[in-house]
């Protein structure tokens, strides 16, 4: 008798453990009946087109990017929230928008995940001039290393105690022309094999890589300089592909999440041409804007996303690492966008629609002041509640993913 109850406990135990995905909820009112916080964060694959957990369900992942210099943390709308390489300062806020924005029982925005940006600020030499982000004449490796202990891992570590996963981003963004063998391209295969080889960030659990941010043109296997044909995907498999190639043999198998061209939004010449290897997926960009076309009409964005995001989604998992949205009048990227409804005109809910039609994309703002006002840690609602910019369905959606989906814990 001991004998089987010993082992149906064991059963009962991975049952618990591994729940299937879209856990039905016994209190419709409460999240809290099915997300208990902080979430554990065990390691996630890319499956086909699907990131899963350990006990093999679909995984939902809905955050904010998190960018920690001054610029971004209240100086470029004059209310710093610490200044002058204050290690702690940078800390004490940006931890405090992770715990903000991470369920509590005073706050409700459950978000799952954060992108994280290593900024030029920390890894250029202090008060040099620079033409712009894409300028790396004033990189400095010692101030890059340095940068990532004191800043980026404390504040991943503080991600994960709040159950929160981590795509990491390289400093700055790509120039207007990349090439393979540029100087741009060693500075991204230097900066990724030191990352990759670094012993809390090579496998750590809740750590993604997406490996450039906003590659515009290339010099395709042709020799001219543009986007969007397959030769100038063919040369970005050539650009990105060494960088995947190096993480691996570094022996570290993190999900890499692989920008496209046109601000990250070109990508059908991937499925001809794929990056090879595992733990892959795709990093899209989208706004309303994009593709030179009005994204808030339901049929030209989807016509958009069929051309140029389903050919990769239809093999791959898809992290959308910017997107925004607002009225005309607010101050967003994705200015003159609009929630509208799902079918008609609108660009926030059509988006979600896609998202959720395609089934395996997760995605993130594009900054803590697209969710709370102003990015303060007492802030509301960003955007006065508008329900037709982007913070105020965002709450309302986020809450509901995480009504649905549970991570299970690995089971050993």
């Amino acid at each position: 008798m001991k004998f089987n109850l010993f082992f149906a406990g064991i059963i009962l135990l991975v049952f618990l453990s591994c729940e299937k995905d879209d856990v039905p909820v016994k209190d419709s009112s409460s999240v809290e009946a099915t997300v208990s916080w902080p979430q554990k964060t065990p390691q996630l694959k890319a499956d086909g087109r699907f990131l899963k957990d350990p006990c093999g369900n679909k995984v939902s992942l809905h955050g904010v990017a998190i960018t920690p210099s001054p610029w971004f943390n209240g100086c470029a709308v004059g209310q710093c929230r610490w200044d002058n390489y204050n290690v702690t300062g940078c800390l004490n806020y940006n931890n405090g928008i992770i715990d903000k924005l991470s369920n509590s029982k005073n706050e409700d925005w459950y978000l799952n995940y954060i992108r994280l940006h290593i900024d030029p600020y920390w890894s250029n030499n202090p008060g040099a001039a620079t033409k712009g982000e894409d300028d790396i004449s004033q990189f400095n490796f010692e101030r890059f290393k340095l940068a990532v202990d004191q800043v980026i891992i404390p504040l991943i570590q503080h991600a994960k105690s709040r159950g929160m996963y981590v795509i990491l981003r390289p400093p700055g963004v790509c120039p207007q022309k990349i090439d393979v063998g540029d100087d741009y391209y060693n500075y991204l295969f230097k900066i990724w094999d030191y990352l990759s080889n670094h012993s809390s960030l090579k496998n750590a659990e809740n750590v993604m890589f997406e490996l450039a941010n906003e590659p515009i043109t290339i010099k395709s296997t042709n020799g001219d300089f543009g986007s969007n044909t397959q030769p100038h995907f063919d040369a970005l498999k050539l650009f990105f592909q060494p960088m995947v190639n190096k993480i691996r043999s570094n022996g570290a198998n993190n999900i890499i999440w692989i920008p496209g061209s046109g601000y990250q939004s070109q990508y059908k010449g991937y499925a001809v041409n794929r990056i090879e290897g595992t733990n892959i997926g795709y990093a899209v960009h989208i706004y309303p804007g994009y593709w030179g076309r009005d994204n808030n009409d339901p049929m030209v964005f989807r016509a958009n996303w069929n051309e140029n995001i389903k050919p990769v989604a239809d093999f791959a998992p898809i992290a959308v690492t910017e997107i925004d949205w607002a009225p005309a009048g607010y101050d967003v990227w994705g200015k003159g966008g609009v929630t509208g409804t799902a079918g008609q005109r609108g660009f926030g809910a059509n988006f979600k629609a896609l998202a959720d039609e395609s089934g395996n994309v997760i995605w993130n703002l594009l900054s803590p002041e697209n969710l709370i006002d102003k990015g303060s840690l007492d802030g509301g609602i960003a955007y006065n509640s508008d329900p037709e910019a982007c913070a105020f369905p965002v709450h309302k959606w986020f809450k509901e993913y995480a009504k649905k989906s549970v991570i299970c814990s690995s089971v050993k």
